[in-house]
C-alpha cells in the first residue's frame, strides 16, 4: 500500500529500466555523484563515453578526503539505510576563537534508498558532549556546536584550523550525537561543508533560484550591495523582500545565513536546507549537465567547499545507489517543530519528540514519524 502525507512526504515506488538491446554504438554515459549535502551533487559531464571509475575519479579529484567518523561509528555498507552527517562551518584566519560547528545536519535515507530526509540540529541545543582525550578535554553539558570546536583545538585548549583539526573536531560532534540518539548512530559518510567554499560552487553555476519566505536584512550587505566586515546598521541593511526569483551566489548565501528572526537560528536552518535544494536543483538541471565549462568550474571548486569521508564504500558504489535520487526526493524537516525550546543561558532543549525523530533515524522509520507529524516538514516556501 503506498502511503500518502500532505505536505510533500510521499513513499515512492521504485521503478524497474529495462535495458535495451546492446548494439555497436554506446549511449553516452550520465553519471550524478552525490556527495549529498542536501544532497550536494557533483554532476560529470554527459557528453563523452567515460568509464565510470575514472568518471568518479576525476569529480572528486580536488575533494580533500579525510578520516572523519570515528572507527566504531563506521556504518558497515550502503545496502540497507544510509546515514551522513554534514557540519557547516566557516574558514578561519588568524583567529583565537574555538571553531564552533555553524550547522549540523543529519541527512538519512531510508533501505528503500527512494528519499532523502534532511535533519538539522540546533546549534544552541544542550547536550552532553563526552570525554575526548586526544585534546584533553573532560566531557559535560553545553551547546551541540561546541562539540566541533572542543574537538578541533589542541593539547592547550587552542584553536586547530588544520586538516587534523577538522577531522577531530568532526570525531567528537559525531560521538555526541551517537551519545544523544537513542540506540546509537552509525555513519556511512561525512563531510565538513566550507561555507566559503558555497560562494564558488554558487558563482559556477550562475546562481540559484530561491522563494524568500520571509522579509530579511543582511548584516554585512548594505542596500548599494557592498559588503561590511561590521554589522551594517539596520536602517541600511540590504533587504530580501518575499516572493521567488534568481538569486546571485553572494545574494544565496547572504540570504540562508542571517539568523536574526523571531524564532532566531531555527529560520536560518530553513534558509539553509533550502539553499542545498536550489542548488541540488541546479546542478540536476540540463543547463549544467551540459555546460562543460560549468561542470569543470564545479570540480575546481568542489575542493573548497568540502571534506569528505565516504567510509568503508568506495565512490563507484556511492554513485549507483544514489544515482535515481533527485530534488524531487529531498524532504527538508524542522527539529523542535521549528520552534525555541529555551532553557535559559540561549541554550535550548530538544523536545520529547524531537528525541522521537532522532529514534526514528536509528529505527529507520523517519517517514512514519512524519505521517503523524506533518507540520515538521519545512518547504521551499517556508
Amino acid at each position: 500500500m503506498t502511503l500518502y502525507v500532505d505536505p510533500g512526504v510521499k513513499q515512492r515506488r521504485r521503478r524497474v529500466a529495462y535495458e535495451p538491446e546492446k548494439t555497436k554504438r554506446r549511449d553516452p554515459f550520465w553519471a550524478k555523484l552525490c556527495l549529498i549535502l542536501g544532497a550536494l551533487i557533483m554532476v560529470a559531464s554527459g557528453t563523452a563515453v567515460v568509464a565510470p571509475r575514472i568518471l568518479a575519479n576525476w569529480a572528486t579529484k580536488e575533494i580533500p578526503k579525510e578520516d572523519l567518523i570515528p572507527d566504531e561509528l563506521v556504518g558497515e555498507n550502503i545496502n540497507g539505510a544510509i546515514d551522513l552527517l554534514l557540519v557547516g562551518m566557516d574558514e578561519r584566519t588568524n583567529s583565537k576563537a574555538l571553531i564552533r560547528a555553524d550547522t549540523i545536519i543529519i541527512v538519512h535515507i531510508p533501505k528503500t534508498h527512494d528519499a532523502i530526509y534532511m535533519i538539522s540540529l540546533p546549534r544552541d541545543a544542550e547536550v552532553a558532549i563526552p570525554d575526548f582525550p586526544e585534546t584533553g578535554f573532560k566531557g559535560f553539558r553545553t551547546k551541540i556546536n561546541a562539540a566541533f570546536a572542543y574537538g578541533a583545538q589542541t593539547t592547550e585548549g587552542k584553536p586547530d584550523d588544520s586538516q587534523a583539526g577538522r577531522r577531530r573536531g568532526t570525531n567528537l560532534t559525531m560521538k555526541t550525537i551517537n551519545q544523544l540518539v537513542p540506540g546509537g548512530l552509525k555513519f556511512n559518510g561525512a563531510a565538513i561543508i566550507n561555507f566559503v567554499g558555497f560562494r564558488k560552487v554558487l558563482k559556477a553555476i550562475g546562481g540559484v533560484y530561491m522563494c524568500v519566505d520571509e522579509e530579511t536584512r543582511s548584516v554585512h550587505y548594505d542596500k548599494d550591495g557592498k559588503y561590511h566586515t561590521n554589522e551594517v546598521p539596520y536602517y541600511n541593511r540590504k533587504i530580501y523582500k518575499k516572493g521567488c526569483r534568481n538569486l546571485k551566489d553572494w545574494e544565496a548565501l547572504d540570504f540562508a545565513r542571517q539568523r536574526h528572526f523571531a524564532t532566531g537560528d531555527y529560520v536560518r536552518q530553513r534558509h539553509q536546507q533550502q539553499l542545498l535544494m536550489a542548488i541540488f536543483k541546479k546542478l540536476a538541471s540540463a543547463g549544467t549537465l551540459t555546460d562543460l565549462g560549468k561542470v569543470r568550474e564545479l570540480q575546481k571548486s568542489a575542493g573548497s567547499l568540502l571534506t569528505l569521508d565516504l567510509g568503508k564504500t568506495n565512490i563507484i558504489d556511492w554513485i549507483f545507489t544514489l544515482k535515481s535520487l533527485g530534488p524531487e526526493n529531498v524532504t527538508m524537516i524542522k527539529t523542535n517543530g521549528g520552534k525555541i525550546n529555551s532553557i535559559g543561558n540561549g541554550n535550548e532543549r530538544l523536545s520529547e519528540e524531537t528525541m522521537q525523530l532522532l529514534k526514528a533515524v536509528h529505527d529507520d522509520k523517519v517517514y512514519d514519524f512524519l505521517v503523524t507529524h506533518p507540520t515538521w516538514i519545512a518547504t521551499e516556501k517556508g
